[in-house]
């Protein structure tokens, strides 16, 4: 008898449908899947890389769909042509390296003025949220992380000045 060893699982994939008149879940299983830095493959299909806690969220995330009454599947994939990785991983860190631009951008503009302001303060703290859920996010080390870090250290001495 010819035992093969299964790999490990290196991707998830999601493939859902929601009911079409549906529009508030649809939202909502975006919302959540662009939390988690997952990339469209088609309509009703995303994948991520393999991690047992993104598994988690990718499971909780397919019973809300069929909660709502939708059907969805969370499929471990232990395998993608070189290509197809390579487009997924280099999709993935340009979504990030923009995440990342825009922050840098908004860091940019708060340390930029000249009068403090009282709400200066909040404004770096959504900053450093916003920081901080890109790079969890950020599964492959995109561009644009330190350039970001940096503008809203700055913000942040600025906001202290």
């Amino acid at each position: 008898m010819l035992h093969t060893k299964m790999q490990d699982p290196r991707w998830l994939v999601l493939t859902w449908r929601l009911p079409a008149a549906s529009s508030t879940a649809r939202v909502a299983t975006w919302r959540s899947l662009q939390r988690l830095g997952a990339v469209n493959l088609t309509p009703g299909a995303v994948i991520l890389p393999y991690s047992e806690n993104l598994l988690e969220q990718l499971d909780w995330i397919a019973e809300d769909i069929v909660e709502r009454g939708g059907d969805a599947y969370v499929l471990p994939v232990t395998e993608l042509s070189e290509t197809e990785e390579s487009d997924i991983r280099r999709r993935m860190r340009e979504d990030r390296k923009e995440e990342y631009e825009k922050l840098r951008q908004a860091a940019e503009v708060l340390a930029r003025r000249t009068v403090r302001q009282p709400r200066l303060g909040r404004k770096v703290t959504v900053l450093r949220r916003g920081l901080a859920r890109a790079i969890e996010r950020d599964h492959f080390e995109s561009a644009g992380r330190a350039r970001a870090e940096k503008a809203i250290r700055l913000a942040q001495k600025r906001k202290e000045a």
